[in-house]
């Protein structure tokens, strides 16, 4: 029973001498840190892919490029009229 009350208090004192050291606070959060800007890296990569696809295609197609005039900046062509027409409401929530 005693040898488990020095292993208990040795756990302890060694738990606080590092958590209260602060190198070793610093490190952990630095470790911390180090995995987010790594998963941020792996998310921007991976957008940067798309947004080459994305270049490539509105190089190569005037469809694509027109699309995306349409869709992002709301373009229409000279003659044309645009109709908007509201979102369709959810069915769940008409009453009877």
């Amino acid at each position: 029973m005693k040898l488990k009350s020095y292993e208990a208090l040795a756990v302890a004192l060694a738990l606080a001498i590092l958590f209260a050291n602060q190198g070793f606070r610093r490190l952990v959060l630095n470790a911390l840190e180090l995995r987010r800007l790594k998963r941020e890296h792996a998310s921007l990569k991976t957008e940067g892919v798309e947004m080459r696809k994305q270049l490539e295609r509105l190089r190569k197609s005037d469809f694509a490029v027109e699309s995306a005039a349409r869709r992002d900046l709301g373009f229409v062509k000279p003659g044309e009229i645009e109709y908007r027409f509201p979102p369709p409401r959810n069915p769940a929530s008409k009453t009877r």
